[in-house]
């Protein structure tokens, strides 16, 4: 279980039960996740439901992760991997978070405590970043946290109707120490893993 607090935000497993807030925060945000991701019908709290579901039993499979973020009360956010092979140990990393809660670093400390697991706690060797090119607030996180641009897939998935290229990202064990100091405020909060 991973557990952290950023500031006012905070950082934890989102479980089934957080469905009904799941289903809000894709009412009021999903037009602006929409653009970058291929998910839609999460907005009713049933496709929501089914969404966090599948993550609690890939979780339980060592398969895959995901992760709520909340200010206060409100559940803003997400951080995931989508996917976690443990015979090849890798991982895929992705976000999203309502634009509200934007510009503030949350993200990037988040992603950050979510590459200390994988590679200290988890053991894995390679985590991937993948986002479309116009995506430049994901192709930034990737940036700061020292990932290497290794490519770009061309029209790989729909959105919108729409095919989009994607871009992969990816950082090795051997190459994360850490989140850079220049990510890190006074108030930063420090991540946390526990077993």
């Amino acid at each position: 279980m991973l557990s952290l607090q950023i500031d006012d935000a905070r950082l934890s497993d989102l479980e089934p039960w957080h469905a009904d807030q799941l289903a809000g925060l894709f009412r009021a945000h999903g037009a602006d996740f929409y653009d970058w991701l291929p998910w839609e019908g999460f907005e009713e709290v049933a496709g929501a439901r089914g969404f966090i579901e599948r993550f609690a039993q890939g979780r339980g499979e060592d398969a895959r992760r995901l992760y709520g973020i909340w200010i206060g009360d409100e559940l803003v956010g997400g951080t995931l991997f989508p996917s976690i092979n443990a015979r090849s140990r890798t991982a895929e990393a992705g976000v999203f978070l309502a634009s509200s809660a934007r510009g503030r670093g949350i993200v990037t400390r988040a992603v950050a405590a979510m590459l200390d697991w994988a590679f200290v706690e988890r053991g894995l060797h390679r985590v991937e970043w993948r986002c479309a090119p116009g995506n430049v607030a994901s192709r930034r996180v990737a940036q700061r946290l020292g990932f290497t641009h290794e490519g770009t897939l061309r029209e790989v998935f729909p959105v919108r109707e729409e095919r989009q290229d994607l871009e992969v990202w990816a950082l090795l064990s051997r190459e994360w120490s850490g989140l850079p100091t220049a990510g890190r405020g006074a108030a930063a909060g420090k991540p946390g893993v526990v077993q």
